[in-house]
């Protein structure tokens, strides 16, 4: 009875962490948002693919308010959207330091 117990204790707070790491990586406001994308507008995605993609970008921002991407889901575009916004300085008015955000692109 006490083995049950405790893998139901383990299995509820393993849950539960889960659901809250999902939500602390969305909600990217709109100021920030907008300097991403015209970061992102500089690079010539048409030599890179052919159709329209959807990808999204993991990133956080440091202390110098320094974009710095952690990962992309796109393994063809990783290195290119790394280039064009890694270190760049924005000004951020709602995002928290060093926490992971991700903001959905789409690419046409």
């Amino acid at each position: 009875m006490k083995v049950i117990r405790n893998l139901l204790f383990v299995s509820v707070f393993s849950f539960a962490g889960t659901f809250l790491m999902a939500g602390n990586t969305t909600g990217i406001a709109k100021p920030e948002n907008k300097q991403i994308r015209e970061l992102l507008s500089a690079v010539q995605f048409d030599k890179l693919i052919n159709n329209e993609t959807k990808l999204n970008i993991s990133f956080f921002v440091n202390g110098k308010n320094e974009l710095i991407v952690v990962s992309t889901n796109n393994a063809e575009l990783d290195q290119a959207i790394k280039n064009a916004l890694n270190y760049h300085k924005i000004i951020i008015s709602e995002l928290e330091y060093n926490k992971v955000y991700t903001l959905p692109v789409v690419i046409k």
